[in-house]
C-alpha cells in the first residue's frame, strides 16, 4: 500500500518543499479514491480472524492519514495545502462510513468483552472511536478552523509594533534598517532593551497580536465542540474529552497543573537572568557520531542498527527487523534540527515503521544533542512496540510514557546532569511553566463558563512568572494547541511526570523496564503495568503527590 508515494517521496530525500509536490497530488489522488471494504472481515468464521482481516484494510486507511501528518511538517504552497485538508477530509468521512456500520458496532462491543488483551483493548479503542464520530458538516468546520489558526501564526505579517516613543530602541543604537528587524523579532527587542516597563508592556503587546486573526477561528471550535460534548450528554468539552484518560476529570487536570505551578522569572525578564548564569559544558558532537553513541547505549536491549548505506539504517531486536530509519542531513539542514518525521506505524504481521531523521551536522549545545536523544527515543518506541493492531500501538498514553522514560534513560547516560542553577535548567523550568499555564487556559475555554476551575487568568499567569498580566486570557489565540489537543493540552506534561515517576521508582531492572514499557507483548493495560513496575497499583492522587516535587525550581 502507498508504494508510489514512498518510492517518489525517497527519491526527493524528503527535503525541499517545492519538490514535494508530485508526491502530495499521488496522495490526493490515493485519498479520493480509497475505499475501505468490511467484506472479507464479514465473512470470517472467528472473532481473531475477524480482526485480522479488517486490520488488513484499516491499515491503507491509517497509511493514508500518517502521509498528510508526514507532508503537513514541510511549508507548502496554498494548492498542496488544500489537497491535504480535502485529503483529510475523505479520509475523516470514510472513517465516519465505517462507524455507521452495524456490523463494525457489534463487532467492537464483542471484541471489548473479549479476555485477549489485544483483542480486549482493540474493542474497546473502537468502540470508542465509533462513540466519537462527528457530523460531516462539524468536521469540516475544525478542520477548516484549525487550518486557518495553524496559518494565521506562522504569517510573518504578525510584526512587532511599538506604539509608545520611549519604548523605541534609540536611534544611535540601531538604524532604520536593524529597526525594521527588530520590530520583527520580540527576543531582540528584549535584549536590548533595558527599560523594565518597556519590555513587559511590548512582550504583553505581542503575545495578544494573534486575536484579530484568530479570534473567529478559534471561537467556532470552542462552539463546535461544545454541541459535540452536548450530544454525548457531557456539561461541556472539557469534560468529555477528559472522560476516558488517566485523569478524567477537569477537577483532577487542575490538581496536577496546580503541583507543578512554580513561580519563576517573567517572559520579559527572562533573557536578563539567563545572561547571568552559566551554560553547562559540553563536547560539541555531529549528528553521527551522537547517533552512534545512541545506538550503543541501546545495545543492551537487544537493539542493532544496520547501515544499509550513508542515508538509510535498518533497526532490528533480537534478531526480528522492526523498520527503516532515513537520514536527512547536511547543510540545508538548519542549526540543531533534529526531528523525526513518522512515515508509517510498526505493526506486528503487518508492516515495519518507517521514519526520517534531519540529522544536524553539528550539536555543540545540550540541548541540540537533547533534542536528538529524544528523536530516537521516539524512533524506538514507534517501531519496537509490539501490538497487532494499529489502533492498539497509537492511542493512549502508553507510546508517549515510554518514549519519555527511555529519553530520560538516554539522556542520564549520555549527558551530564544538569545543576539547577545553570541556564539549560532553567529554560527548562521556563518552558514548563509555559505549558502549564497554556495548559490551563485550554482547560478553562473548553468549560462551559459556569463550570471554570480558573477564573483569574492574571492570578495563574502571576503564579508563574511573578507578574499579573490583565490580558493574560487572550493568550489562548497565540498558539495552535487550544484548537488543536484543546483540553488535553496538558498531556505531554502529564505522560513525562509519569516518566520521570517510572525512572526514579521502579522496582524493575532497567532491561524489564524496557521490555515492560515499550515492547509490551503481553498487551497489558497501563494500570496493570503500572502495579508491576511499582509493585502496587498507584492511585492517581498518589502519582499526583510525588510529581509535585520532580521538577527543577525555577530561579526568580
Amino acid at each position: 500500500m502507498l508504494k508510489r508515494i514512498l518510492a517518489v517521496s525517497l527519491a526527493l530525500n524528503f527535503s525541499v518543499a517545492a519538490q514535494a509536490a508530485s508526491p502530495i497530488t499521488l496522495l490526493s489522488e490515493q485519498c479520493i479514491d480509497y475505499r475501505v471494504s468490511l467484506s472479507q472481515a464479514k465473512a470470517s468464521d472467528t472473532q481473531l480472524d475477524a480482526s485480522v482481516r479488517l486490520e488488513r484494510e484499516l491499515i491503507g486507511l491509517f497509511n493514508l492519514k500518517d502521509s498528510v501528518r508526514f507532508y503537513r511538517h514541510y511549508p507548502l504552497n496554498r494548492q498542496d495545502r488544500e489537497s491535504l485538508l480535502q485529503c483529510q477530509l475523505h479520509l475523516a468521512d470514510e472513517f465516519d462510513r465505517l462507524a455507521q456500520d452495524a456490523w463494525l458496532k457489534a463487532q467492537s462491543q464483542q471484541w471489548a468483552a473479549s479476555e485477549s488483551p489485544g483483542l480486549h483493548h482493540l474493542g474497546q479503542l473502537l468502540t470508542l472511536q465509533i462513540a466519537e464520530q462527528i457530523s460531516q458538516e462539524q468536521k469540516a468546520k475544525l478542520h477548516t478552523a484549525q487550518a486557518s489558526i495553524a496559518h494565521g501564526l506562522k504569517q510573518k505579517d504578525l510584526s512587532l509594533i511599538i506604539g509608545q516613543d520611549q519604548c523605541r530602541l534609540p536611534d544611535e543604537r540601531v538604524d532604520t534598517q536593524a529597526q525594521t528587524r527588530f520590530d520583527n523579532s520580540i527576543a531582540s527587542y528584549l535584549i536590548h532593551q533595558q527599560d523594565e516597563t518597556c519590555k513587559r508592556l511590548v512582550w504583553q503587546a505581542y503575545q495578544v497580536r494573534a486575536k484579530q486573526k484568530n479570534q473567529a477561528a478559534l471561537s467556532l471550535i470552542l462552539e463546535t465542540r461544545q454541541a459535540i460534548a452536548l450530544e454525548h450528554g457531557f456539561r461541556d468539552y472539557a469534560n468529555w474529552s477528559l472522560s476516558h484518560r488517566q485523569l478524567a476529570h477537569p477537577a483532577q487536570v487542575k490538581h496536577y497543573l496546580d503541583s507543578q505551578t512554580q513561580r519563576g522569572p517573567s517572559p520579559w525578564a527572562l533573557g536578563a537572568v539567563l545572561a547571568e548564569l552559566p551554560k553547562v559544558e559540553i563536547n560539541a558532537l555531529t549528528g553521527q557520531a551522537l547517533l552512534e553513541a545512541i545506538q550503543s547505549s541501546l545495545e543492551p536491549f537487544g537493539l542493532k542498527f544496520e547501515t544499509v548505506n550513508d542515508k538509510m539504517l535498518r533497526l532490528w531486536h533480537q534478531g526480528r527487523l522492526l523498520g527503516e530509519l532515513f537520514l536527512a542531513e547536511g547543510a540545508r539542514l538548519q542549526k540543531n534540527n533534529a526531528r523525526l518525521s513518522p512515515l508509517r506505524q510498526a505493526v506486528v504481521g503487518q508492516q515495519f515503521g518507517q521514519l526520517t531523521l534531519s540529522l544536524p551536522d553539528e550539536l555543540d549545545d545540550y540541548r541540540s544533542q537533547e533534542l536528538l536523544i529524544s528523536a530516537v527515543a521516539e524512533m524506538v518506541s514507534r517501531m519496537i512496540i509490539g501490538g497487532r493492531y494499529y489502533l492498539n500501538n497509537t492511542l493512549g498514553d502508553d507510546q508517549a510514557i515510554a518514549r519519555y522514560w527511555l529519553s530520560q534513560y538516554l539522556t542520564d547516560s549520555l549527558l551530564p546532569s544538569l545543576p539547577s542553577n545553570s541556564r539549560e535548567a532553567q529554560l527548562k523550568a521556563f518552558s514548563t511553566q509555559l505549558k502549564v499555564f497554556r495548559s490551563k487556559l485550554a482547560l478553562s475555554a473548553y468549560q462551559a463558563p459556569e463550570n471554570r476551575l480558573y477564573s483569574d487568568m492574571s492570578h495563574e499567569f502571576a503564579l508563574s512568572f511573578g507578574k499579573p498580566w490583565p490580558q493574560a486570557k487572550d493568550a489562548i489565540y497565540s498558539f495552535t494547541g487550544a484548537a488543536t489537543q484543546g483540553p488535553l493540552y496538558y498531556l505531554p506534561l502529564w505522560h513525562q511526570s509519569l516518566a520521570r515517576e517510572i525512572h526514579a521508582r521502579a522496582r524493575l531492572d532497567t532491561r524489564a523496564l524496557f521490555e515492560l514499557l515499550l515492547i509490551n507483548e503481553q498487551q497489558l493495560t497501563l494500570d496493570e503495568r503500572l502495579t508491576i513496575i511499582f509493585g502496587s497499583a498507584p492511585s492517581v492522587a498518589t502519582i499526583l503527590e510525588r510529581s509535585q516535587h520532580d521538577q527543577p525550581k525555577p530561579i526568580h
